[in-house]
């Protein structure tokens, strides 16, 4: 008998379970289906296309030339000059962008007025259009930087084009960064605050020991996240820099071989390659971090 009733409360368990987890799968089953039908389908199909001549979209004329087209894209100037200069607008960019995120978080992660509505304006920003956030900034810089500092546009000299369209990112995507901060705070519960308090800590040591260790997945979602999209950056060399050369992407290289240049084989085979470096690059950080996190 209580074998019997053992094993009901085992498979009740198991219905349990299998009703709470296939509810969630439902809910997320629309989200990933759009994204493999969006993204991941597409990607896949295209990888063959990298290992052949494939000259444009509108070509059916495919003839098979192995790795060609990677060793080609390897010692292509325009590649390396263009992911040197993504590898730079990232780094700024994340850096930046989390560093005042972080900055404004401990700001205004207290409720208040003031701070929600701060908080609010500091948002704002992120819903705005990549392309009309350039366009815009574009404007502050030529009408507004270069008259009050007597000097020019970062967007038109090529040693200042990255770090000024980096500026641009910063400006957008801080807001977001900054409320994943502030969840993160809102999340250290107060009793640790006060141990520390108790044990002598002053406000540096209780950042450092208690806020910044517990914050470790806020950094996780931060980082990983603006790391992707620095390196798929495309919208903002497009909007504001498309002529100028010290302001090309790995994103502009493959868009400039796939559909201006008649050269869609290597242009695949630099998406691929660019796929492969964004994987890597997040799982490396995405470990770094893991590795680094504590239980609150």
């Amino acid at each position: 008998m209580n074998n019997s009733r053992d094993n009901q409360l085992v498979r009740g368990h198991r219905a349990r379970i299998l009703r709470t987890h296939g509810t969630n799968l439902l809910f997320l089953l629309p989200a990933f289906a759009l994204f493999a039908y969006v993204v991941l389908v597409p990607f896949i199909q295209g990888i063959p296309y990298s290992f052949t001549n494939w000259k444009s979209i509108i070509s059916d004329k495919r003839e098979f030339n192995g790795l060609h087209n990677y060793i080609l894209m390897l010692k292509n100037t325009y590649f390396q000059q263009a992911f040197v200069h993504t590898l730079t607008f990232t780094l700024i960019y994340d850096i930046g962008a989390n560093v005042l995120g972080l900055a404004f978080a401990l700001l205004l992660f207290r409720n208040s007025k003031f701070a929600n509505a701060c908080r609010t304006m500091m948002f704002l920003p992120f819903t705005t259009a990549l392309t009309s956030a350039a366009i815009v900034w574009s404007y502050v810089y030529t009408d507004v930087y270069s008259v009050l500092f007597g000097v020019a546009s970062p967007l038109g000299q090529s040693s200042q084009v990255v770090p000024g369209m980096a500026v641009i990112a910063i400006w957008r995507d801080m807001g977001y960064c900054m409320l994943i901060y502030i969840a993160g705070l809102k999340a250290i519960p107060g009793d640790y605050y006060e141990a520390a308090i108790l044990d002598g800590a002053n406000t540096i040591q209780r950042f450092t020991r208690v806020t910044l260790p517990l914050l470790i997945p806020s950094f996780t979602s931060n980082v990983t996240l603006l790391l992707a999209w620095g390196l798929r950056c495309f919208d903002y060399p497009m909007a504001v820099a498309r002529n100028m050369e010290a302001a090309q992407t790995s994103a502009m290289f493959i868009y400039d071989y796939i559909f201006g240049y008649s050269k869609a084989g290597l242009g695949q085979a630099s998406a691929v390659m660019l796929t492969i470096v964004l994987v890597l690059l997040t799982r490396v950080v995405t470990y770094f971090f893991r590795k680094s996190e504590v239980e609150a």
